[in-house]
């Protein structure tokens, strides 16, 4: 049997140096994958804030050509609404029928201001890192609302959940402006009737 000293000497363990050398790769590693990480992330928020307004805009030509408020006016809506909310995208007849909804219940926590009067200051539960408002390119005044519509789409923190601002209007293309806000910042709706359509 071994004596507990020459034990400690047969017994293999990594050097400093080779401790030290593992440590350096992992931060190289790190160092180039997380900035890719958030470029994707970006990436992949301003991706759905473009289907958000798609399905908004969908939404809304759905709601206006089939009447679905059943007021006998082909007209817009500017409110998202909740269930049991009548003439808005998520209830347009107000039937409480979450079958009859043209949007889910996730555009609900995402509204800045949907034209209501009980508009939150900030989205509660962002979508994808995107806020939802209606536009003031648009109007507010619902019977402006026969011949357009519009919405937007804002990144809760600039640089860090999105780069870019969007915006739908009647006309079916969707608009984007790159954000002036400094990072860390939180988007304010820039997009515009006048910005070039997106890819």
């Amino acid at each position: 049997m071994l004596n507990l000293k020459t034990r400690r000497k047969l017994q293999k363990g990594f050097t400093l140096i080779e401790l030290l050398l593992v440590a350096a790769i992992i931060g190289i590693i790190l160092a180039i994958a997380i900035p890719n990480l958030i470029k994707a992330r970006v990436s992949s928020n301003e991706t759905n804030a473009r289907k958000a307004l798609q399905t908004l805009r969908d939404a809304e030509y759905e709601y206006s050509e089939q009447d679905l408020d059943n007021n006998g006016e082909r007209d817009y809506t500017n409110f998202i609404g909740a269930q049991g909310t009548a003439s808005t995208l998520r209830d347009p007849a107000g039937a409480s029928d979450p079958a009859d909804a043209l949007v889910d219940s996730t555009f609900e926590g995402a509204v800045v201001n949907d034209g209501s009067a009980a508009a939150a200051a900030t989205c509660t539960d962002n979508k994808a890192g995107y806020c939802i408002g209606w536009s003031s390119d648009a109007g507010t005044n619902p019977s402006d609302l026969s011949g357009d519509f519009g919405w937007e789409a804002s990144m809760k923190t600039a640089g860090k959940t999105g780069r870019k601002d969007f915006a739908v209007f009647v006309d079916k293309n969707i608009k984007c402006t790159p954000t002036t806000q400094a990072t860390g910042g939180t988007g304010q709706f820039e997009s515009t009737r006048t910005d070039v359509d997106c890819d």
